[in-house]
């Protein structure tokens, strides 16, 4: 019996990354060897001068300090430069955005490999973040007690939705923040195992591409919704006196209900409101571009696919198959959270300006704004939809080349290699409640034309009924 039939195959949740290369050498050598798995002792603990050193025995039976091998190979590691196109470094610009809004406090972004990436809940990142967790629980409990004193109102309801996902996107991008150097360094490890399919050309500028398109369109976004409320404002001001100060009366009312209005409270608490728009736009960009890297990977082996192979090659693609796949289930694991909270924000937010499109509107700007406003949205979902939609299409691109392998060529990898990638569904999920696929586009856009349709039937029999209550002047803020 060849030693194909003995081979298992490689999967990435099996891996140990904290174990030495010396260990994992010997424990390979074990699992072929069994001489060499008689001499494969068990790890001895020591005391030596009051620590405790682990050793090992080689082949020889002579004992090798643990410690100082482990010690060895993290310097070596340290001082391997990534290649600019690996994920690591082409996402760095991202990243450093991202602290900006106070997200993903990890420190080690710009380290040359992902040796460097630590986290530390007393870093100046972490303590950035929770003050920005703080204030978002701070405006909660206002809205809450506003709640409680004037009843479920449609601004408070929306206020309500906004900074209370906020507080969870800030929990989320800390707990990301914990797993982010594994999940970096098992990523690492598939590249170095993909090595002789090359890097995905262009990475790093790919990256910075998506980066500045969809950073340059949220700055639009953040701006047409000032400028909606500046709008507001003026029609709420019939001498256009005080504009700023009703500005931020109408947008902040949930705060300055309590106290009194303060231009410097003003300018720090639209300096809060401005990260946490951004904060959202930067969960979907970080959303695309892994999805992004993930499917180059696949594209890479789908092209290796497309000529015709020997039957030797086949195992080697279906075990960097199982690499790839692994790293879908771990990212998906990883990710599943922010997707989830991803897809739902987008969803409300959407319905919400579906409704806001049934008030009236003074003035063409606003009408354009409103109209940017909902494109915007639903292009951002639609695009975050279709680049994680297209890792479960190239994961499925392989069986059109297994299904037309010659007979000749057909053997038991190719029959297990084409079994795998049949029933096996790759994709990610928001925590398991869906799978993120082309047609749960056409569910999420058939779940907003029925919520559309129903707002039409309730704006026509709305409109039969006076209602003296929603004129645009109950919107107005009274001035302090």
């Amino acid at each position: 019996m060849s030693d194909e039939n003995t081979f298992q195959p490689v999967y990435l949740k099996d891996r140990n990354f904290t174990e030495s290369g010396y260990e994992r050498q010997l424990k390979q050598s074990s699992l072929a060897n069994v001489a060499v798995r008689s001499n494969y002792n068990a790890l001895s603990l020591k005391e030596n001068k009051g620590n405790i050193a682990l050793e090992i025995q080689d082949d020889l039976g002579m004992p090798v300090n643990y410690v100082r091998i482990k010690a060895l190979e993290d310097s070596i590691r340290k001082d391997i430069i990534s290649d600019k196109n690996s994920l690591h470094r082409a996402i760095t610009p991202l990243l450093i955005l991202v602290q900006i809004c106070a997200l993903l406090p990890v420190q080690g972004i710009r380290g040359q490999n992902t040796s460097y990436l630590v986290f530390n809940w007393f870093s100046w990142i972490m303590s950035y973040s929770i003050i920005l967790v703080c204030s978002s629980l701070l405006m909660i409990l206002l809205i809450v007690f506003n709640l409680y004193r004037n009843g479920l109102t449609y601004e408070i309801t929306g206020d309500l939705v906004f900074y209370g996902g906020t507080l969870i996107n800030y929990m989320v991008f800390i707990h990301l923040a914990r797993e982010w150097p594994k999940v970096m360094e098992k990523w690492e490890l598939m590249e170095r195992e993909m090595k002789q399919y090359g890097y995905p050309p262009n990475m790093a500028f790919k990256i910075k591409m998506l980066t500045c398109i969809i950073m340059l369109l949220s700055i639009i976004e953040h701006l047409a919704s000032i400028l909606t409320g500046v709008l507001k404002a003026i029609h709420c001001s019939p001498d256009g006196l005080d504009i700023f100060r009703l500005y931020i009366l109408t947008s902040l009312e949930t705060v300055f209900t309590f106290i009194d209005y303060s231009f410097v409270v003003a300018i720090i608490l639209k300096f809060f409101n401005c990260l946490y728009s951004f904060a959202w736009n930067f969960m979907d960009l970080l959303i695309i571009v892994l999805a992004c890297a993930l499917t180059d990977k696949f594209k890479q082996l789908n092209q290796k696919l497309d000529s015709v192979l020997p039957s030797m090659y086949w195992r080697k693609s279906r075990e960097t198959y199982n690499v790839l796949a692994s790293l879908t289930h771990d990212f998906d694991e990883f990710l599943s959270p922010l997707i989830l909270l991803s897809f739902g924000h987008n969803l409300y937010f959407i319905c919400l300006q579906l409704l806001n499109s049934l008030k009236p509107m003074h003035s063409s700007w606003e009408a354009l704004c409103f109209a940017f406003l909902f494109t915007y949205l639903v292009g951002r979902t639609c695009v975050v939809s279709l680049y994680v939609a297209s890792i479960n299409d190239q994961s499925k691109k392989p069986k059109t080349v297994l299904f037309s392998v010659p007979a000749e060529c057909y053997g038991v990898e190719v029959e297990r290699f084409l079994m795998q990638v049949t029933a096996d569904e790759l994709s990610f999920t928001g925590c398991n409640f869906f799978s993120v696929t082309r047609t749960f586009m056409l569910t999420v856009a058939g779940t907003i034309v029925t919520y559309e349709i129903v707002l039409i039937q309730f704006n026509n029999v709305a409109s039969e009924i006076p209602d003296q209550n929603n004129t645009f002047a109950n919107y107005c803020p009274k001035l302090l």
